[in-house]
């Protein structure tokens, strides 16, 4: 029974965000508009130009994130009920506000890597890439290998339903983690320096990791690529001699 309450909240936490996602046409447009500067400051590399792209949506998510953090943690400063608000709903209110940025630089990322965050299971893998991003950054474990899982880049091989049912255990686990760690948002001005500080380093945490497995998962379908086109043309030349 207790299972089945906690995987309802996980539940709850994944449709809050989905709601308060930004919609794809904008998240693109923003990914174009950060190559575009990096174009303009390092020209010639395309590599470098998407690296640097990459680390300044990151830097434009932890803000965002950061000024929730304070947002949030504000009422704290109303005496008696106000630390209540802040200790719970502020702390609901600021993990999905958090999850909406990290989710929404996972798949700026995943754009500028060149992956079609308009498929459906390319935003069901950001949304599960930034989830469990978050939580191994909150709790400082791994929860891929909490549940048994061998390594993250196991995920880009994973099924819609599985990632589907992935989600929804690491969202139980974010909001039973957030229920164990909110208190500290309770305390008038700490609550607010601390919930702003956590937030921005978290969320720069979280999009180093999404830049490292993202080229790590493009490093791994170009190796791929090449392994394909190298037999096709074995298979060519093969074809093309005489008996």
């Amino acid at each position: 029974m207790k299972e089945v309450e906690d995987q309802s909240q996980g539940r709850k936490l994944l449709t809050a965000v989905e709601r308060i996602l930004s919609d794809t046409d904008s998240l693109i447009a923003l990914a174009e508009q950060h190559l575009r500067r990096a174009r303009e400051q390092k020209p010639g590399n395309e590599e470098l130009t998407r690296d640097a792209a990459a680390k300044a949506v990151v830097s434009h998510f932890s803000n965002r994130a950061a000024l929730v953090g304070g947002l949030t943690a504000a009422p704290a400063l109303i005496p008696g009920a106000g630390s209540l608000v802040a200790a719970l709903g502020g702390s609901l209110a600021d993990m999905g506000f958090v999850l909406k940025y990290e989710v929404e630089m996972a798949l700026v990322i995943s754009h500028l890597q060149g992956f079609d965050i308009r498929k459906e299971e390319e935003r069901q893998l950001a949304f599960l890439l930034a989830s469990v991003s978050t939580y191994d950054a909150k709790s400082g474990g791994n929860v891929l290998l909490d549940m048994a899982k061998a390594e993250g880049v196991a995920i880009w091989k994973y099924a819609p339903r599985e990632v589907s049912k992935m989600l929804v255990s690491v969202m139980t686990k974010l909001s039973l983690l957030l229920l164990s760690k909110g208190l500290v948002r309770a305390l008038p001005l700490v609550g607010i320096a601390v919930g702003s500080s956590m937030n921005k380093v978290l969320t720069g945490r979280v999009g180093e990791r999404c830049i490292r497995d993202l080229q790590k998962r493009r490093e791994l379908l170009d190796a791929e690529a090449a392994k394909e086109d190298v037999v096709e043309a074995r298979v060519r030349r093969s074809s093309g001699r005489k008996p």
